[in-house]
């Protein structure tokens, strides 16, 4: 290349500063000055992407494996209600009277369990959930007369899901108990989970997943219960009562509609986009009506699955995202004593019992009245977190009942634990 005069001198003179130790010295400081002005906008940047900035961090309380957070609608409240990815917004009769809500027309629903459900639209102005606004939503009030049966004297207001999920991309945080909700709009995530697409189903997200090498289109249902619930069309295509000979039937989970009977058997594996999971005890549902008998779905993945993950539902991108906590891979339990309880009034009651079981063996009969737990008064223990407690403890452990049948005779009862599945 030429170079004029005048260029060349240029050129020469300023190649002969740039020689000199103090240019020298200059040139290695701004260099510096740029390779940390660089370091600071990829930190920035990187900082940025993986850490979005949550709009609200909210504590839940998790009861019988569903998750609870405190609700307030029209300004009333706060009712303690159900956040669940199988769900939309609705309230009890107390809940709708207390928030001045109208009630429009009514239906029958159909739902989990074999009995339709009664049900009437209504209109709510205004929910939060923390700082989270929502305005005009639609809404049913649904009686919940059930909930003895599951939660005992938990209060249950309601539920609500797809109306937070379809605006919030919410992080799921079993451990920690916490839920984070992100503006989907800002939020990038850049963790070491996975990213699985799903389908809407109504208000469910529905994934493919692979149970004991069957493929299938299961629901992701926070609201679900247990590990897994299989759908009687799915069970039989596949013969499942034949290949795992299960010894227990019973009430294995209850929702609106009423209980869900089941099979209880141990499966090898549920394969989740890169994730498998063995050993888990998978519900093979008995029930002639409701919504286990779709052919829709293979079936429900539930909260004993989602607990070995911090999970985190991603509307907007169509995704749900499964980070392994240390939970992973720990065995999944099923209730030991065998019974299913109600609580009525200060007393627990006996609602099913399992053949063969612990709580038969003991002679406990559907009816009964359990007044005492290992001497402490019914009046004083939650029904849930008994229920907790039964399916943890140690196999072996003795448990000592009063009892109460219908002719209001009293006798003592002892029930040892054993696994069943």
């Amino acid at each position: 290349m030429k170079i004029g005069k005048r260029a060349g001198a240029y050129h020469r003179r300023n190649w002969h500063r740039s020689q000199h130790p103090e240019w020298r010295h200059l040139r290695w400081f701004s260099a510096a000055l740029g390779a940390m002005a660089l370091l600071v906008l990829v930190s920035a940047s990187s900082a940025a992407v993986s850490e979005p900035v949550p709009l609200e961090r909210i504590a839940f309380e998790l009861i019988d494996n569903r998750i609870f957070v405190n609700v307030m609608i029209n300004g009333h409240g706060p009712f303690h209600m159900i956040l669940d990815t199988g769900a939309g917004l609705a309230v009890s009769p107390e809940v709708a009277k207390k928030a001045g809500l109208i009630a429009g027309s009514t239906r029958e629903d159909g739902g989990v369990g074999e009995k339709s459900v009664r049900a009437q639209d209504t209109h709510v102005r205004e929910l939060s959930v923390g700082s989270l606004r929502f305005s005009n939503l639609e809404c049913s009030i649904i009686v919940t007369d059930d909930s003895p049966y599951v939660f005992g004297k938990v209060p249950v207001d309601g539920f609500l899901g797809s109306e937070v999920f379809e605006k919030y991309v919410v992080r799921h945080d079993y451990q920690h108990r916490e839920l984070t909700f992100y503006d989907p709009k800002s939020h990038i995530y850049s963790g070491n989970g996975e990213s699985v697409p799903f389908e809407r189903q109504g208000n469910i997200p529905v994934i493919h997943a692979t149970f004991d090498g069957i493929d299938g289109r299961f629901g992701v249902d926070t609201g679900a219960r247990s590990a897994l619930i299989l759908y009687g069309p799915f069970v039989a295509d596949h013969q499942l009562a034949e290949k795992y000979q299960p010894k227990f039937q019973g009430v294995s989970g209850w929702g609106l509609g009423g209980p869900v009977r089941s099979y209880m058997v141990r499966s090898q594996s549920l394969k989740i986009g890169p994730f498998e999971l063995h050993g888990l005890v998978a519900r093979l549902s008995l029930n002639k009506s409701g919504a286990t008998v779709s052919t829709s779905k293979a079936g429900l993945i539930g909260p004993d699955v989602l607990k070995q993950f911090t999970f985190i539902c991603d509307y907007a991108r169509q995704r749900l995202i499964f980070e392994k906590n240390s939970a992973f891979g720990l065995r999944d339990n099923y209730d030991r004593a065998g019974v299913w309880l109600a609580q009525k009034g200060d007393a627990f009651e006996v609602f099913d019992v399992l053949l063969g079981g612990p709580a038969e063996k003991a002679g406990l009969k559907v009816g009964d009245r359990v007044l005492t737990i290992d001497g402490k008064d019914t009046a004083q223990i939650a029904l849930t977190e008994l229920r907790d407690h039964w399916k943890t403890a140690e196999p072996g452990t003795v448990v000592k009942l009063q009892v109460q049948n219908a002719s209001h005779e009293k006798r003592e009862v002892q029930l040892v634990l054993r696994d069943l599945v």
